[in-house]
């Protein structure tokens, strides 16, 4: 065999050998693909294992946390219905005895009125006009006791008579011709009116003047 016809014999080998050899690469790299597309499959798997791990571990510590609230709701709710109720009996009880220390200043001018009573009704007390002196006396230091200690507590008489009449002071019972006060102006006194803390609790009853026939 001539150098020329082995030449042509390996040309010829390595023509039939490139298919197979194209298929082999081919099957390979199938082969290739399956597997990354096999560790790809796999890895999301995986990966969707830890996201269900982690949506199931923060669903628990969501729930821990609600019921920790729910608890603490139901204290304070529970704890706020026994203020209120405490408030309740300590309102009541203010308003029952709101009036203790005034009654209390009271009750020594009722016994004054009671030791003028007592004097009064003795035999031959008030015969003398000596006597109906002192006792005019001891009723008026009475009296005027009396307004101080509701003086005290922010009680006030309304000026009336010589004022001009005023509506939110005063309650006009009649209307009387007068040389002496102008038109409009409070001329008689009916009943005192009071005013406690600048509130008007009783207006006084006048009569008011029409002015000159």
């Amino acid at each position: 065999m001539t150098d020329k016809d082995k030449e042509n014999k390996e040309k010829t080998s390595l023509n039939s050998s490139e298919p197979e050899r194209y298929e082999e690469e081919e099957e390979e790299l199938e082969e290739k693909k399956e597997m990354e597309l096999e560790k790809s499959e796999a890895g999301i798997e995986e990966t969707k294992e830890v996201q269900v791990d982690l949506l199931k571990e923060q669903l628990e510590k969501t729930e821990k946390e609600y019921k920790e609230l729910e608890d603490r709701l139901l204290r304070v709710a529970a704890e706020f219905d026994n203020y209120k109720k405490r408030t309740v009996r300590e309102f009541q009880s203010i308003i029952k005895n709101a009036n203790e220390e005034l009654i209390s200043q009271l009750v020594e001018t009722l016994d004054n009125f009671q030791r003028a009573l007592d004097s009064a009704s003795r035999p031959n007390s008030t015969k003398s006009s000596g006597d109906f002196d002192s006792f005019h006396k001891g009723v008026e230091l009475i009296y005027q006791h009396f307004k101080d200690i509701l003086g005290k507590e922010g009680l006030k008489e309304i000026k009336a008579i010589g004022e001009p009449f005023d509506p939110h002071l005063h309650e006009a019972v009649m209307q009387q011709e007068s040389d002496e006060f102008p038109e409009g102006t409070v001329m008689d006194e009916i009943s005192k009116g009071y005013m406690l803390n600048d509130k008007v609790i009783r207006h006084s009853k006048v009569i008011v003047s029409k002015g000159k026939k």
